[in-house]
């Protein structure tokens, strides 16, 4: 399959994207320019300018979103407007940032960090449970991505870009425990590395290859059954939506490309589309 250009936003680094069930719109954030993107269920996009960079984004059970912040994870209103700070993460970690996140089975958000200075591995995963308590689930980790949850909740997926390996986890009771289970995929499982994730209601994990310039869908005993093409080589992060569930949304970004890949793929930093066989699992809103 071929993922068209839906939106030529020219993202300098697009990421986050999810889909937003409580009025069929799609959201995700430019990193680097500290903005977010809404594009609504009449395909008009609107952005918003944002306190700090944002590495994510999700829609919350009340009015408004729960939001990554380079150094804190806040509240937001639809109009994105009011920020209220929910907790501050790694305020002793000056080169750490907050990066990939969702929404786990229980109401609360599982998200990570990214060591963007030096990229080693001091960064880490944490669980905001919605009653605003804040856990350290992984350790010693560079660029946390990749995070996702089966369709029952009992498994929660999760990848250190550098490393490359799709590590699987089983998921205790509101979270009492998580387990490490054998990986989903290895390194080699297809081109470039893992970034953001999503999985479908089979269980499908479609996985953003960046610097690989395609998203697979691997199996949940690991076989890549569907693989989805970009004409640009980053692609960072992947929702279901649309009205069937069955629309793949995928960001991009333009940094780390030469002039010349740029000419040969203008739209790099795109909103890009493709139209999968398998829809998406029930969404989850935020109790946080």
């Amino acid at each position: 399959m071929k993922a068209t250009c839906l939106v030529d936003a020219r993202n300098t680094l697009g990421e986050g994207c999810v889909w937003d069930p409580r009025d069929d719109s799609l959201c995700w954030t430019d990193i680097e320019e500290s903005r977010i993107y809404r594009l609504s269920s009449r395909q008009e996009v609107t952005s918003y300018a944002l306190p700090e960079r944002a590495g994510f984004i999700l829609p919350r059970k009340e009015a408004g979103f729960i939001v990554g912040l380079a150094s804190r994870i806040a509240r937001v209103d639809a109009a994105f407007s009011r920020f209220e700070t929910v907790t501050e993460v790694e305020p002793a970690l000056a080169q750490t940032r907050v990066n990939d996140a969702a929404i786990d089975p229980f109401g609360g958000i599982v998200f990570g960090t990214f060591d963007e200075r030096d990229r080693q591995p001091v960064a880490s995963l944490y669980r905001l449970s919605p009653e605003g308590d804040l856990r350290q689930l992984l350790r010693d980790i560079t660029i946390s991505n990749g995070i996702a949850f089966s369709p029952d909740g009992e498994i929660m997926y999760f990848a250190d870009t550098p490393v490359g390996v799709i590590r699987r986890f089983k998921v205790g009771a509101a979270f009492a425990s998580l387990e490490e289970l054998a990986p989903l995929a290895d390194a080699n499982v297809a081109p470039g590395s893992p970034d953001g994730a999503i999985v479908d209601c089979e269980g499908g994990y479609w996985s953003a290859r960046v610097w690989g310039g395609c998203v697979v869908r691997i199996s949940a005993d690991g076989e890549v059954t569907d693989r989805v093409e970009l004409p640009t080589k980053g692609p960072t992060c992947v929702a279901l939506g649309g009205p069937d569930g069955k629309r793949l949304f995928i960001t991009t970004l333009r940094v780390r490309h030469t002039q010349e890949e740029l000419d040969l793929s203008p739209t790099a930093g795109g909103l890009f589309v493709a139209d999968v066989a398998v829809p998406a699992q029930a969404p989850r809103l935020a109790s946080v």
